[in-house]
């Protein structure tokens, strides 16, 4: 089975992005136009390392996933997941949030928070192995591999919706492309912000300690309520985005 990681006692095949479902999110429009179609990244959804584990997560509607993004080049631009928003939560305000940690190498992660057609806010958190980052709600973000490495990483996150790829895709990706010389505005929006650069989530504001691997929250499943009922925690998501 071509690209199946094990994990645990469980096989899974990967979904896998291809350079063709990118092309309206690259920035260098000149190599798109000769490039030839490849695979980008692996999506392994719904992980498990046993079936009791598995049920835990089905129970609390929660999932964890692991993506691995060889390190390359779309022209330009560093490699990048296709980016997305997602919903408002159930009964909420605000969207769901998303929790990530860098199991191997490095990831650069840009956040944008939008109003309709306009950018409010742009974040930039780089991170490595071991670190977490959490997507606060109402923000789109994409993951890039900006090293010379694969970059593997862990997300949980609500199963109870389905990611919006829309709102990035209509602007020809998100409000910056990061290049070898560095970020470059999109100039499909009409007023982009400047990067606010913020450090990796303090893992302790979340209940965790530093270093631990995010997948063992499988036996303490009410510390991700933040996931699913983000709108009781207002006051932490206002704290993490700060400088």
């Amino acid at each position: 089975m071509e690209h199946a990681l094990q994990f645990g006692e469980m096989s899974r095949i990967p979904d896998i992005r291809k350079l063709v479902d990118m092309q309206e999110v690259i920035y260098d429009s000149e190599w798109l136009c000769s490039a030839k179609d490849c695979k980008l990244y692996y999506m392994y959804r719904e992980l498990a390392k046993t079936a009791s584990d598995l049920k835990l997560m089905q129970a609390a509607r929660l999932r964890y996933d692991i993506t691995i993004i060889p390190p390359a080049k779309l022209g330009k631009e560093f490699v990048k997941t296709k980016g997305h928003y997602h919903p408002k939560a159930t009964g909420a305000e605000v969207s769901y949030p998303e929790l990530y940690q860098v199991l191997e190498g490095k990831a650069t992660y840009l956040l944008q928070k939008a109003d309709k057609e306009k950018l409010l806010d742009v974040l930039v958190i780089e991170a490595k192995k071991g670190d977490i980052v959490l997507i606060p709600p109402d923000y789109g973000h994409i993951s890039i591999n900006a090293s010379q490495k694969i970059l593997k990483m862990a997300n949980w996150v609500s199963t109870e919706f389905s990611s919006l790829y829309e709102p990035i895709r209509r602007f020809k990706g998100g409000a910056y492309y990061l290049l070898e010389a560095g970020f470059v505005k999109n100039s499909n929006y009409s007023e982009t912000p400047k990067i606010r650069r913020l450090s990796p989530t303090n893992p302790s504001k979340l209940g965790l300690s530093k270093g631990e691997n995010i997948y063992e929250l499988v036996k303490e499943l009410e510390k991700l309520r933040f996931l699913k009922k983000p709108q009781e925690f207002k006051a932490l998501f206002a704290e993490l985005i700060q400088p």
